[in-house]
This record gives structure tokens, sequence and C-alpha cells, in this order.
């Protein structure tokens, strides 16, 4: 079993894998491109995503709260 501060360690790796993915999403969606077009799979793709990981990172984080 994992201890609190390796729960706490991999809960704030993957918050900032969010925040990358997220970050990634809003750069490539919506700065101005020369076609002008949005690229709707990547959009939906960097939501999916960013949803997934900050749904582990909830789970960690309510696995951090019962540990503590």
């Amino acid at each position: 079993m994992m201890s609190v501060e390796q729960f706490k360690t991999l809960h704030n790796f993957i918050i900032d894998g969010a925040k990358i993915i997220f970050g990634s999403l809003v750069v490539g969606v919506f700065v101005p491109q020369t076609s002008g077009e949005i690229p709707w799979l990547m959009f939906i793709a960097g939501v999916l995503l960013t949803t997934a990981f900050l749904g582990v990172a909830l789970f960690l984080s309510h696995k951090i709260s019962k540990s503590v």
C-alpha cells in the first residue's frame, strides 16, 4: 500500500498533467490558425483527457483524506 505522502505526490503529478493538457487545448484550439477552422477532434479529446485526469485526482484526494 502507498503512503499518504506518495498519494499526495501522485495527486499533484496528475493535477499538473491536467493543467498541461488543458493549456495545450487552449493554445491548440483557440489560437487563430491560417485555415480558420477549429479542430473539433482535438478539442473533444482534450476535454475528455482533462476530465479523466481530474477524476483520477479527485479519487486520490478522497483516498488521502480517508488515510489522514
